[in-house]
């Protein structure tokens, strides 16, 4: 009896020593990449005003990007609607929330509360997506969900995509309490998985979808871990951070649907995935340098990140993934194409759960097919970070 008990535990603490270990080891790398390629680019444009936060800074220029000046507002300003892309009313309140108080818990700025919040979830999501996999037994057999706990600590840390964890948005948060959640559905905490709940539903939008699938989750583990009355209630309940959001911008802003109607003005509504392509789809980019078309390569390289992808669907029922979380990846994938806006696809794969497992657990013991994946992974994402010193709107 006390055999397993011990194994688990050292187990536990493998995982957080090398979820650790590679955190320290993949930010090192990437902040030297920041220092670096922030040599070469100079910023142009409306939305460079990111960079006003620490113009004398390459570094911490490199952590305040994209949506980061609009969760500065939600903080300073609280909700409002404004004119064009000035309003906080689409950016939900968990992360900014959290923000505020990390600053206020280290006694610094909220800014600096939000970098540290985000690199803690970096390493709670790199130790849970291991403890999960032990916990599903993802994988083909013994050995190789040992491999794949492994894997996914280190596909969490450092994919192309995880460079988003980094940096002042809401990605790590989402990430973060979207894998802690199914984890505490798989094993019983249900009072774990109703702050993970509330947490992740207050998080972004796609917070709902996490709710769903891990209520599907613990229904389909129903008899390994048995669902109580207080688990049924804590799931019942984990929605209520996207409830009280609505609540407060009805109270606010006299619209509880403020944070989508604000982005009919962006050309942004759901729709069907053929009718965002059939809208937003620009052109491939030219190869005649002096036909270069930003906005093509925009949509070209979002495309191309979700059709790498698509395969998995097929390929890892086998895997020993469950039905919920294959659904995860699913709905997760398909969201970016119900936006009417094609060039944030990868953003919402950021934090997608469902990768984290399934790629690993496709590669884990494929060393070839590992590499070739990596290789095409790092292509399609390369223009992220090769502009990812001054944000992906610097042309």
């Amino acid at each position: 009896m006390l055999a397993p008990i011990r194994a688990d535990r050292e187990g536990r603490w493998a995982d957080f020593a090398r979820s650790l270990l590679l955190y320290l080891v993949t930010r090192t790398a990437l902040a030297v990449f920041v220092w670096l390629a922030g040599q070469h680019y100079d910023c142009h444009g409306s939305r460079c005003l990111d960079h006003h936060l620490f113009p004398e800074n390459f570094l911490f220029s490199g952590l305040f990007q994209w949506d980061a000046l609009q969760y500065r507002q939600v903080i300073e300003r609280g909700y409002y609607v404004g004119a064009d892309f000035d309003t906080t009313a689409p950016f939900f309140p968990a992360f900014p929330g959290l923000a505020w108080l990390t600053g206020k818990a280290l006694a610094t700025t909220p800014l600096v509360g939000g970098i540290v919040l985000n690199h803690l979830c970096s390493i709670g999501g790199a130790f849970f997506i291991a403890r999960l996999c032990r916990c599903l037994r993802i994988g083909e057999g013994a050995e190789s969900g040992q491999a794949v706990a492994r894997e996914s600590t280190l596909f969490w840390l450092a994919s192309p995509l995880s460079f988003f964890f980094c940096v002042f948005l809401t990605e790590s948060l989402f990430a973060f309490s979207s894998v802690l959640m199914l984890w505490s559905v798989a094993r019983g905490r249900w009072v774990v998985a109703l702050i993970a709940g509330v947490t992740v539903s207050a998080t972004r939008n796609a917070g709902i979808i996490v709710v769903a699938c891990a209520v599907l989750l613990a229904w389909e583990r129903r008899r390994e871990v048995k669902v109580s009355l207080l688990g049924w209630i804590c799931l019942t309940l984990s929605p209520a951070g996207f409830v009280a959001f609505l609540t407060y911008q009805h109270v606010q802003l006299g619209d509880m649907m403020a944070w989508k109607d604000t982005q009919l003005r962006w050309n942004r509504f759901f729709t069907t995935p053929w009718r965002t392509i059939k809208d937003d789809w620009i052109a491939l980019p030219n190869l005649n340098p002096a036909l270069r078309n930003v906005d093509a390569m925009y949509r070209t390289q979002e495309l191309l990140a979700l059709s790498l992808v698509a395969p998995l669907f097929v390929v890892v029922r086998r895997m020993n993934i469950p039905w919920s979380i294959w659904l995860l990846g699913l709905a997760e994938w398909v969201l970016p194409l119900t936006t009417h806006a094609i060039p944030s696809a990868a953003r919402y794969q950021a934090g997608n759960v469902y990768f984290a497992l399934a790629i690993p657990a496709l590669l884990a013991c494929r060393p070839m097919l590992r590499g070739v994946s990596w290789m095409l992974f790092g292509m399609v994402i390369a223009w992220y970070a090769s502009t990812y010193p001054f944000g992906v709107w610097a042309s």
